[in-house]
């Protein structure tokens, strides 16, 4: 073999090489997309059903007050007060306020663990751990979107799900009202 055949041997598999590499960069890029997705799917399914259980509770702890004949606006919650009464933890929550998960005293939300929707039904040590956040505040029926500082017959939630697997945060927010 002389050596103009040789420079063209080695040409081709240089060629070949960056050529198979290059499939392999795609396949780990898609393989990638395709984990970010499943993960997406699954916390938007606990976000779901994060969302479900807390507007199954009460719109306020004032609905179950049974001195009261009937509930006025100045029986809510008032704003800068939403969030657990002192001992309540999640699950053991009873009205849609106690999902407002700000902790002024740590400056910061509360985050809830969930270890058991990824979780390996032989090795329960092995799963793959969500984090979830919420907030609670009140609306107007003019703006359901942005805060109010007073009370309202509207209450937004925003539930926050993430995991160290995925890129993004799932966010998903829903309106309860008392009627």
């Amino acid at each position: 073999m002389n050596t103009g055949q040789m420079m063209i041997t080695i040409g081709a598999m240089m060629l070949l090489s960056f050529l198979i590499l290059r499939v392999n960069s795609s396949q780990v890029t898609s393989q990638g997309a395709i984990v970010d997705s499943k993960l997406g799917i699954v916390a938007l399914t606990i976000a779901n059903t994060y969302v479900d259980f807390a507007k199954r509770q009460v719109y306020d702890f004032a609905v179950l007050d049974s001195t009261l004949s009937s509930v006025e606006l100045t029986d809510l919650k008032a704003p800068n007060n939403l969030g657990p009464e002192g001992g309540e933890v999640y699950p053991a929550f009873n009205d849609l306020d106690d999902f407002n998960l700000w902790d002024p005293a740590l400056g910061r939300n509360i985050v809830i663990t969930d270890t058991t929707t990824l979780a390996n039904s032989t090795d329960t040590k092995l799963f793959t751990p969500f984090f979830i956040t919420s907030q609670v505040y009140y609306v107007s029926e003019a703006n359901l979107n942005a805060k109010v500082n007073f009370r309202t017959w509207y209450k937004r939630l925003d539930v926050f799900v993430w995991t160290n697997g995925s890129t993004d945060t799932i966010k998903y927010s829903s309106i309860s009202t008392m009627w």
